[in-house]
């Protein structure tokens, strides 16, 4: 149990990727500066009548897949909404919302959580705010607005441990050893603390010549108990290429071995760079942060004020003057030279002020371009790490059944290569599961990242709909083999497609095999570089649009996993269309059909798009 004592703040953090997390901790240590004694707490490490008797609480929390709450505030969201607690009168509350804008249901769990604490009779300090994926200067806006608001709020009189009053009383009675408890156990594996696995296959599923490289990559996962299902996610925490590593190192001026505090205890600056530190992208915070360096630093004046020239062919001397460098007495015809000004500050003057030119600046850069810009500035290991992104795990849609494929788990990964800035370039992860993972590589660390949401229906008698092309065909390949193995009476039906039959047909043997046995009932392609008009998924479903409806209609399950930002909107815009057009229903009406009634009260309509 958590104890309220004077001067008290409890801090939790709803966390995927770690961001909500980094926040939460900045927020606890600026916390002395405000008499505050901060305990900071993941979601997952207190129960929800911890809340009771507590005087100040501050909310970070992102928001995960489709609007649903991070891995580690599932549980305590659903105590939240079980009726443990019927009034949080005397608490005082804010949150603080993680998301991504392009997402329809934006900041939902932070929504989720405001909403809730002042249904409780919670008394909100501060308006929550909303923070898109550029989050670094609207959260220290909110967290430095936020901390004196709660430290001017005075304790009550009384200290301590106190009666609950606000929570139900519960009786605990001894379930008979047969029936099961719903939640499954927690795993001792997570991003705190990752299993190392061995990989065991990873090859190039595209066709030959095909321009994209996608990777069919296979983990033995061992003695680690892990367990997942169909739909779930496993996380990879990378390492950073070592090359990209000393060269960053080599940029900055300074000894690799220099010794660095960071947030996983003190190491070497390249121990730190290689494990636990983002290098491979610049970003905003620490360009922003130069500007310290210009202001901390006195400018320099010069002035010509001797002159001579003498002629190399003759030995005579054509030009002699000098000037006192004060007043007016330089030759006529000379300008004096004024204050210089150093470009790089020019360069970063123009990046403060401009939001859009700060972003095409950093798009492909990573700190060693910066450094080629700023790099005479002086920066130190220490300076250095405290400025840059923390190293957080990936996240990959399995492509696997763990009762198709026991003891492992299978990814389809598409890998990021450019170049920027003259050099070629790769994503973190990609880049690293594509290099430095050969087949054989053991001590890749991994975890388990469990959906609630997108899942297979429970009646396996159920339709299926399932639109994924690219790499979104994963976790199709992982609810195809579920359906089989489990034997499922339900249709499936797949949209799949990319640029080319040839070169981008993933898992074609595999999928035209479901189609013999029975297991795929309908298969639609489209290939958007082949023939005089591309041909996307949307289009296919808008020629299917009457049978579409008619699964739909008689409780069919629709799935789309895969490119959030145009395939996913022109996929979920066409299902509208097609409901309002066989469903008979205005295109409000459609609308609120699909994004309430299909999505939310049903839940027959998932997606699981990046």
């Amino acid at each position: 149990d958590i104890v309220a004592e004077p001067r008290s703040i409890l801090i939790l953090y709803g966390s995927q990727s770690g961001n909500s997390e980094e926040l939460a901790e900045q927020a606890g240590k600026a916390c002395q500066n405000h008499d505050l004694k901060a305990s900071v707490k993941a979601m997952d490490e207190i129960q929800i009548t911890d809340l009771l008797n507590q005087k100040r609480v501050l909310v970070y929390c992102s928001t995960w897949g489709d609007g649903e709450q991070p891995d580690n505030a599932e549980d305590l969201w659903e105590e939240a909404n079980g009726g443990a607690i019927t009034s949080l009168q005397g608490l005082n509350f804010s949150v603080l919302a993680l998301g991504d804008v392009s997402y329809d249901l934006f900041c939902e769990s932070g929504k989720e959580w405001d909403i809730w604490f002042e249904s409780m009779g919670a008394t909100r300090v501060h308006q929550r705010v909303d923070c898109d994926v550029d989050y670094e200067t609207p959260a220290a806006e909110w967290t430095a607005t936020v901390l004196p608001l709660m430290a001017a709020i005075e304790d009550d009189a009384t200290s301590g441990e106190a009666e609950l009053p606000n929570a139900i009383q519960l009786t605990e009675i001894e379930a008979p050893e047969e029936v099961a408890s719903e939640k499954p156990e927690k795993s001792q594996w997570s991003a705190k603390n990752p299993y190392d696995s061995t990989v065991t296959v990873n090859y190039v599923l595209n066709g030959e010549g095909s321009r994209k490289e996608t990777r069919h990559i296979v983990f033995d996962l061992g003695d680690s108990g892990m367990e997942y299902k169909a739909g779930d996610a496993l996380g990879v925490i990378p390492v950073t290429s070592s090359d990209l590593v000393d060269d960053v190192i080599v940029a900055l001026g300074v000894n690799p071995d220099e010794i660095v505090d960071t947030h996983a205890g003190q190491m070497t600056l390249h121990e730190a760079l290689l494990n636990y530190y983002e290098i491979h992208q610049a970003n905003r915070k620490f360009v922003a942060s130069i500007g310290a360096k210009f202001a901390s630093s006195d400018s320099t004046e010069i002035r010509l004020v001797k002159r001579q020239r003498v002629s190399v062919n003759s030995g005579n001397q054509t030009m002699d003057w000098s000037w006192s460098g004060q007043d007016d007495d330089y030759p006529e015809g000379f300008i004096p030279s004024m204050a210089n000004v150093d470009p790089a500050q020019e360069l970063w003057e123009s990046l403060s002020t401009d939001d859009k030119a700060m972003e095409n600046y950093l798009w492909g850069r990573d700190y060693i371009d910066v450094l080629n810009d700023f790099g005479h500035l002086g920066f130190s290991a220490q300076d250095f790490v405290d400025q840059i992104d923390r190293l957080k795990p990936r996240l990959y849609s399995i492509a696997s059944s763990p009762d198709f494929e026991p003891g492992t788990v299978h990814l389809t990964v598409g890998i990021v290569r450019y170049e920027g800035q003259g050099r070629a370039k790769t994503g973190l992860t990609t880049g690293y599961l594509a290099d430095r993972v050969p087949e054989g590589t053991s001590g890749v660390r991994v975890f388990m990242s469990p959906t609630r949401s997108f899942v297979l229906p429970k009646d396996g008698k159920k339709d299926m709909i399932m639109v994924g092309p690219g790499t979104g065909i994963a976790p199709f390949r992982a609810f195809l083999q579920q359906r089989k193995a489990d034997s499922a009476e339900g249709r499936n039906w797949l949209f799949f497609g990319d640029w080319t039959e040839a070169g981008e047909y993933l898992y074609r043997d595999e999928i035209a095999a479901y189609v013999e046995d029975g297991t795929l009932d309908k298969l639609d392609l489209a290939w958007s570089r082949e023939g005089p008009e591309k041909v996307y998924v949307q289009h296919l479903m808008a020629k299917h649009a009457t049978e579409i409806w008619d699964w739909i209609d008689n409780g069919g399950y629709f799935y789309v996993c895969g490119d959030k930002n145009y395939m996913a909107k022109d996929v979920h815009t066409t299902l509208i269309n097609i409901c309002a057009e066989h469903g008979e229903m205005s295109d409000e009406d459609a609308k609120e059909f699909v994004e309430q009634t299909l999505m939310r009260e049903e839940k027959r309509y998932l997606r699981d798009v990046y």
